[in-house]
């Protein structure tokens, strides 16, 4: 949808990175509405296109003004391939990642590079992060933790993450946390770090909303203060076409459904959400503080968490919508030999405002 457009929401400059290989299918944002294929850059490999975008965007940032910046590098994601000069080792799956992985570091290692030319350096924080468990293949492997992308198991949803400062301000201590973290939380977190909802509010003239679910997990990444944990749940996925769901409360995490099932989505029809969406006759409750594998099921002696948890998964059901697997599109909203470019399917230049049709060029 259109308000779902990136300038739409905030961002002042960006690159779209849909799901592309690395040479030949990029698009560029031109105006806030149309993704135009970048010719003049096929055969270019992606991260050195991302690469220069964040140079002409940190070389021409007022470093008194505050900078958030969002790099989502595509290495290591399918396909899976690098530049020759990147391999140190013979052909094999784990050597093009190995490649993969040191062109990553190249580009984050002339981020940091372009930070500090530009005195910024020393009054940034770095986060870095990956959105999933890797997918089963040659050339990934998220073990020991069961499971892989798109499975409800550790090994699918369990990252790894780090946060990186020089200014001791920014972060007071150094160490790690065994708390639960969801990607959400980053946005109550980066606020509590750069101020606060006070000066956020101050400087956007937006309020915090109501019933946000973001927690702010400063005090137990940066000030080491896991006494008690910021968040103590996560509602990981209800999955009405698997019949599927995973649910974490504490230590305990509650599977419900056929973890390894393939349903697909079928075109245009409505599955609802509610108790029947869900195979409650398969349930595995873990202790993944104890054990992160998921090997040992202890759903039959401990009864009484399993019914806690399903209690709270039966609230989470009844406040969802259906899914619709196919969403309604209108005439031109995807490319074609005539219009090379997308369009949101609800597309209404009248109903956007001035500063999604502005984007700067390099």
């Amino acid at each position: 949808k259109q308000w779902y457009q990136r300038r739409v929401r905030g961002y002042m400059d960006h690159m779209l990175s849909g799901y592309y290989d690395f040479y030949e299918c990029s698009y560029n944002h031109t105006d806030g509405l149309k993704y135009e294929i970048l010719t003049d850059d096929k055969g270019v490999y992606s991260l050195y296109l991302y690469n220069k975008r964040v140079r002409h965007i940190v070389e021409n940032h007022d470093p008194d003004t505050p900078l958030f910046l969002y790099l989502p590098m595509q290495s290591v994601h399918s396909d899976y391939f690098a530049p020759k000069k990147y391999y140190d080792c013979t052909d094999s799956p784990r050597c093009t990642m190995q490649a993969m992985l040191k062109a990553a570091e190249e580009l984050l290692t002339d981020v940091i590079q372009y930070f500090k030319d530009a005195g910024m350096w020393n009054n940034t924080l770095l986060v870095y992060h990956s959105d999933n468990g890797a997918p089963s293949s040659t050339y990934t492997s998220n073990g020991p933790l069961r499971g892989s992308k798109s499975h409800l198991w550790e090994g699918g949803v369990r990252t790894v993450s780090f946060l990186y400062s020089e200014n001791h301000k920014l972060m007071p201590n150094r160490g790690y946390t065994d708390c639960l973290v969801h990607v959400s939380d980053w946005y109550s977190t980066l606020i509590a770090i750069s101020g606060g909802w006070t000066a956020y509010s101050a400087n956007t003239g937006l309020e915090m909303p109501d019933g946000l679910d973001s927690v702010d997990q400063s005090s137990a990444l940066l000030f080491n203060q896991t006494d008690t944990c910021p968040r103590t749940q996560i509602m990981l996925h209800i999955d009405p076409v698997k019949r599927v769901a995973a649910y974490i409360k504490h230590r305990y995490k509650l599977l419900i459904g056929p973890q390894d099932s393939k349903a697909d989505c079928e075109d245009d029809t409505f599955y609802p959400l509610n108790i029947s969406s869900i195979n409650f006759s398969i349930i595995e409750l873990f202790d993944i503080f104890t054990d992160p594998n998921e090997s040992h099921n202890i759903a039959h002696s401990k009864a009484d968490i399993v019914t806690d948890l399903q209690r709270d998964l039966v609230d989470f059901l009844s406040h969802q919508r259906p899914l619709q697997c196919q969403l309604p599109t209108l005439d031109n909203s995807y490319p074609d030999d005539d219009v090379p470019y997308y369009l949101p399917w609800d597309y209404s230049r009248d109903s956007l405002p001035a500063s999604a049709y502005n984007y700067n060029t390099l």
